[in-house]
């Protein structure tokens, strides 16, 4: 049982990592995605001011 224990946590480890990595990814480029829609000077209206 200890074995298999080891085995499976050299296997979930760096799936656990790349899994942190990839949610990293995905946090990165909504924000810089929600920023850019905020800070663009369009607006949504079809260009016309309030």
């Amino acid at each position: 049982m200890d074995a298999v224990a080891h085995i499976l946590a050299k296997v979930l480890v760096p799936l656990f990592f790349a899994g942190m990595a990839g949610s990293l990814l995905v946090v990165v480029f909504t924000v810089v995605r929600d920023l850019r829609q905020v800070l663009s000077k369009e607006d949504e209206h079809g260009g016309a001011e309030l």
